[in-house]
């Protein structure tokens, strides 16, 4: 009987290492109303899916950090998902230099390139159009990024999903503007016929969403520009998510299951 018994919480023990942990990594709100809901929920989703040994939540910019987290899983594969719109300095650099010399770290892809985001965005724009009374084909939808002058990733990000959805010719026009490089929002806003449906692409509901969206919305003295809700809070997004890294654990466990 207890020779079983340690058979099986060798088993156990196996099977823990061989999945890896689960670290979902965001930057972390700062200011606005954002609580970094997302990233908790995913982190709760999946944990409780029971695909990976262990889940955590952590950031770049707060507490708990990625650095203290990856610490204390430095004994088993480590998956990191990495909720950013782009692969841009934070996903290329400023993760990896959290990660120092942790060994057997896979960076999945961020959520702003997976590819089944556009109809995302598509079909919430669709939602709020007709929930407005507005008939999407009169629309001019409007993508709204950060942007940056020193990395394009943000801006192929963003440009890679408005060709997407140009190409489902649901709306007037599509196009996108850029919190930290041009076209900004206020130029695109005086050159953009209405009524505009305006997307956020931002991970969260902080300065940029929160603040600097609804400010140039309101600078822009029209009455006929329509805001998404959060990306946060759009239906779909969390599933979409999710979905993903549950195909991601299955694939780690059939290639794990090869390779012994």
């Amino acid at each position: 009987m207890s020779g079983t018994r340690l058979r099986s919480q060798k088993a156990q023990a196996t099977e823990r290492t061989a999945r890896s942990a689960l670290l979902v990594v965001a930057h972390g709100e700062r200011g606005g109303a954002g609580d970094d809901r997302l990233v908790y929920e995913i982190a709760e989703r999946i944990r409780n899916s029971g695909n990976y040994s262990t889940v955590h939540s952590c950031f770049l910019s707060k507490e708990p950090s990625l650095k203290s987290i990856v610490g204390g899983v430095s004994d088993r594969p480590v998956t990191i998902y990495p909720l950013f719109m782009s692969d841009g300095y934070f996903v290329r650099q400023a993760i990896p230099r959290s990660l120092g010399a942790t060994h057997r770290v896979q960076v999945l892809t961020p959520v702003g390139l997976n590819g089944q985001l556009p109809q995302l965005v598509a079909r919430t724009a669709l939602q709020t159009a007709r929930a407005t009374g507005l008939v999407p084909r009169d629309c001019s939808l409007l993508l709204v990024a950060h942007g940056s002058k020193h990395d394009r990733a943000s801006r192929n990000a963003t440009e890679t999903v408005a060709g997407t959805i140009r190409a489902m010719d649901e709306f007037a026009s599509v196009s996108t503007c850029y919190l930290e490089e041009s076209p900004f929002v206020d130029e695109q806003l005086a050159n953009t016929k209405g009524p505009v449906l305006m997307a956020g692409l931002f991970i969260g509901q902080g300065m940029h969403g929160g603040e600097d969206v609804p400010r140039a919305i309101k600078n822009s003295r029209r009455d006929d520009v329509v805001p998404l809700p959060p990306m946060t809070r759009w239906p779909g997004l969390a599933d979409m998510i999710c979905s993903g890294l549950s195909e991601t654990a299955a694939f780690q466990s059939k290639a794990h299951t090869r390779s012994t």
